[in-house]
């Protein structure tokens, strides 16, 4: 086995945008500093994602000192400070899980509502928010769908090219942390990683839906399925669903920056890969 590093790094700021690549950051117990820590939520409350608006993926998110700008293709530009949204406190549901979520501003409410094209509200996992991984006590995350990070390896998504008879585009695979340097799917092996001084535990494979067949920048998904279909023929729970990447818990804070090596401290029982 060759030395493994990290390639590169993701945050989204907002739930189902753009992709945002930083050279370095902060992992806190919620994931990577400022990673989806806002979403887009139906009048009621409910999550929406770019499963079923996937214009989302066009949506440019930059993190700023006080808040976050929002740009999108033929719309101004919107400024968002935290200090000024309203004291506003909303209920919102994630994947059946209900977290109290500040109410980012009428402002911002109108502006994805034009973005998206239907009523919606946008919301802010503000310091005093809280959700808890679903299978564990202690272990927080933010608006990602259920766990602080999620991991792909290069050789892993090589691994499937090979095999896919259309162009894959890693960014479909929406990773936080890309690495390279070993064996495909050698990450199904790992139990305890470490980054610098940050370690990471990892939980469980991810389970992949048909986000992944939607091209960076476009708003319609692939006509074939594609990479869910190729998955789903050579990457699938007994269950039934495709899996790819490995999503991560927080076991001790710190920064990572790309070109850090990845060190596997502990690796799983063989019963329990995948």
């Amino acid at each position: 086995m060759s030395d493994l590093y990290v390639t590169e790094l993701f945050i989204f700021p907002v739930k189902s945008c753009a992709p945002l690549r930083v050279t370095r950051a902060w992992v806190g117990e919620q994931g990577l500093e400022a990673d989806r820590r806002y979403m887009v939520v139906d009048p009621s409350g409910q999550f929406l994602t770019a499963r079923r608006y996937p214009v989302l993926t066009r949506l440019l998110a930059t993190p700023l000192s006080k808040g976050l700008a929002l740009a999108a293709d033929s719309m101004p530009s919107l400024l968002l400070e935290t200090e000024h949204f309203p004291d506003e406190w909303l209920d919102v549901e994630v994947w059946k899980q209900s977290v109290k979520a500040q109410a980012c501003g009428q402002q911002a409410d109108d502006w994805v509502s034009s973005l998206i094209g239907v009523p919606c509200r946008l919301v802010y996992f503000a310091n005093n928010s809280e959700r808890v991984v679903k299978d564990s006590a202690t272990d927080q995350v933010a608006f990602a769908d259920g766990y602080p990070l999620l991991l792909t390896s290069e050789s892993s998504l090589d691994w499937i090219q090979a095999r896919c008879p259309v162009a894959i585009d890693r960014q479909q695979f929406r990773a936080n942390i890309i690495v390279s340097g070993d064996l495909p799917f050698a990450e199904d092996g790992w139990l305890d990683i470490a980054i610098g001084e940050v370690r990471l535990r990892v939980h469980s494979p991810c389970e992949r839906c048909k986000l992944i067949t939607l091209p960076p920048g476009k708003t319609t998904f692939d006509d074939n399925q594609e990479p869910l279909r190729t998955l789903l023929q050579y990457r699938r729970w007994s269950e039934g669903g495709a899996i790819f990447g490995q999503n991560l818990l927080v076991r001790q804070t710190g920064v990572i920056a790309e070109g850090m090596k990845v060190q596997v401290l502990t690796h799983k029982d063989a019963a329990t890969c995948v």
